[in-house]
């Protein structure tokens, strides 16, 4: 980098980074079936330059919302995205509004129940004959049929049936529905009209100048890609957080890019990203005493305080049992028994002032009474008698 210079560097990394950003998208998925743009097999292709030939505009509802539009011609064919019983609202009373709708070889539970139609199982029959004379254009027969998925109506039907085969059966392949100002044309799996369907089997192409029927020179035709693609990515969603708009947006990807690109800046400079870290270093030793005023702090805040008056008060059974060998841990009877015999050298008076004593530490008193306790246990024995002083003094000089 210091060789090549810092802008031919920051060029270099850019140049990068858009050559991968290219190799890393995505290939363009494949036309399904009944693509109007494929030029394969089954794609609408030579339809859609027909219609173009015969001066009518060809364009798509697009993968963003459905929508018929002011479209005069409507194709729909099967699709991997189902219509909505709202969508199917919506189309109706397009239809009924004087628009004209294909429906080619459609299996779509919405559609289905609304027109009043089903597909059924393809038969051998390999030429359909028009059943009403409503297709002055046409041959009477079609033929170049066989194996296809044809049509069923119900006895009540309101649809008309155009073509059909013959025999018993009679299974349709082409029928009309009129609803309000508009039609709805029911077409089974023989007029695809596919490139090869107009290629191979140009009979099945005479129903197309019925199909334009009803729409005006130059008018509008329109195929339906929402639901044959399905919806785009992210189409029907909406920017709902930051995180979104950074992630499906181009202003957010721009943002992103530039984000990394004066990240490698700063890197690459060597700045530095945020104040320097302070170094903690050991400070003074605490004291013995810190620690015991800090525990005496603790056991305050959490009311310990019959944990100090029995500190306090084997602490005094010890000064006081320790000139006779008496253990600490005697009971108070016992104690005051054994100090009220002579040879302990306390008056009667003060063997009666420690039993109060006693008895007051043990009663777990409060804390500016539990204070005043500890100095009386301190300082008995040391205002006494003369004995008492001595076996104050003794205790002072053990300790």
């Amino acid at each position: 980098m210091a060789r090549m210079g810092r802008s031919a560097g920051f060029l270099l990394l850019f140049l990068l980074l858009f050559v991968a950003a290219l190799l890393s998208q995505r290939p363009n998925a494949p036309h399904p079936l009944y693509a109007p743009g494929g030029d394969g097999p089954d794609g609408l292709l030579l339809l859609q330059e027909w219609l173009e030939e015969m001066g009518y505009r060809v364009d798509e509802t697009g993968r963003t919302a459905f929508a018929p539009g002011p479209a005069h011609l409507l194709f729909v064919y099967p699709g991997v995205h189902p219509f909505s019983p709202e969508e199917v609202v919506r189309l109706t009373a397009w239809v009924e509004a004087g628009g004209s709708l294909a429906l080619v070889a459609v299996d779509d539970d919405e559609l289905s129940r609304t027109f009043d139609f089903s597909l059924m199982d393809g038969g051998i029959a390999g030429r359909l004959v028009q059943s009403q004379p409503l297709l002055p254009g046409a041959s009477s027969v079609i033929t170049g049929t066989n194996f296809s998925r044809r049509l069923g109506l119900p006895g009540d039907s309101k649809a008309v049936t155009l073509l059909a085969e013959e025999g018993g059966l009679a299974r349709p392949g082409l029928a009309v529905l009129g609803m309000g100002a508009g039609w709805v044309w029911l077409l089974s799996e023989d007029f695809t009209l596919t490139n090869q369907r107009l290629t191979d089997d140009r009979s099945t192409a005479q129903v197309v100048p019925a199909l334009l029927r009803a729409v005006p020179p130059g008018g509008q035709v329109r195929f339906d890609t929402y639901h044959l693609f399905g919806p785009a990515e992210g189409a029907t969603g909406q920017i709902d957080s930051l995180q979104e708009w950074a992630y499906r947006t181009p202003t957010g990807w721009a943002a992103i890019f530039l984000l990394l690109l004066g990240f490698g800046y700063l890197l690459l400079q060597g700045r530095r990203l945020g104040p320097p870290l302070q170094t903690i270093t050991q400070g003074r030793r605490r004291e013995a005493a810190e620690f015991v005023v800090a525990m005496a702090g603790l056991q305050r805040r959490a009311g310990l305080r019959d944990s100090i008056a029995r500190h306090q008060l084997r602490q005094l059974k010890e000064r006081l049992g320790r000139g006779l060998g008496l253990p600490p841990d005697l009971p108070d009877g016992d104690l005051l028994a054994h100090l009220s015999s002579p040879q302990s050298g306390l008056t009667g008076e003060q063997v009666e002032r420690l039993g109060h004593l006693l008895a007051a530490l043990a009663a777990n008193p409060d804390e500016a009474t539990l204070v005043r306790l500890a100095g009386e246990a301190e300082s008995f024995g040391v205002t006494g008698n003369r004995s008492g002083a001595g076996l104050a003094g003794k205790d002072r000089a053990v300790r």
